[in-house]
């Protein structure tokens, strides 16, 4: 057995290349509103689900009127109609599962993304079957990078936080993992490399096709 009960797994921009698709979904949304939310907006924004990422939103928009509601279903729908399109499997994906497995772990998601996007991703890229719990920050108090949805992942998994290694690429699921008293692997998307915030994850990789097997033996 490995030293690791439990591996938890962001999706977008971690396991899925995603980050293009939810930049023309906000994009769309916001145009919608008359309004261009740039990507260095966006970018901003990155792992915050949505109810932490309107306060920001509204920081750039101060005139707008912006509402939750109506943004979350025009970018939900985007994204669930556009996975089977342009959605992928990040490269070195399907091997860190299959070498967490075979090192004893138990699969999550812990992701900031709505329920029903998550599912559309998994079942559309094939990758629903591999997770023995998927978990939303919608659905807990605080959003990333607040612990929340990595505790819950852990407990849902039956296992101990401190005995579970967690996937990031964003800064605050990075925050979030290590708040929960996770090993972190931080794999930032490029235009985030080289951020000193991610010096606290316990590994960084330039993507998950360089993980070492030997950290989850350890």
């Amino acid at each position: 057995m490995g030293r690791f009960a439990g591996a938890v797994f962001d999706l977008d921009g971690l396991l899925i290349e995603s980050e293009r698709l939810w930049e023309k979904a906000q994009m769309a949304a916001f145009a919608e509103l008359g309004l261009n939310l740039t990507l260095e907006m966006q970018h901003s924004t990155t792992g915050m689900r949505l109810q932490e990422a309107m306060g920001v939103w509204q920081g750039f928009f101060p005139q707008a009127n912006l509402n939750a509601s109506r943004l979350n279903a025009s970018m939900n729908a985007f994204m669930i109609r556009e996975f089977g399109k342009e959605g992928a499997v990040k490269p070195g994906a399907v091997r860190a599962l299959d070498l967490c497995v075979d090192a004893g772990c138990r699969l999550a998601v812990a992701s900031s993304s709505p329920p029903e996007v998550i599912a559309a991703a998994l079942e559309t890229l094939a990758l629903a079957d591999r997770f023995h719990a998927v978990v939303s920050a919608v659905l807990e108090i605080h959003g990333k990078p607040h612990p929340a949805v990595f505790l819950s992942a852990a407990a849902r998994l039956g296992a101990d936080p401190g005995g579970c290694i967690a996937f990031e690429d964003s800064v605050a699921g990075v925050r979030a993992a290590k708040a929960a008293g996770m090993y972190c692997v931080a794999v930032p998307e490029t235009h985030n490399r080289g951020r000193p915030e991610y010096s606290i994850a316990d590994r960084i990789f330039d993507s998950l096709e360089s993980f070492s097997p030997e950290i989850l033996v350890g």
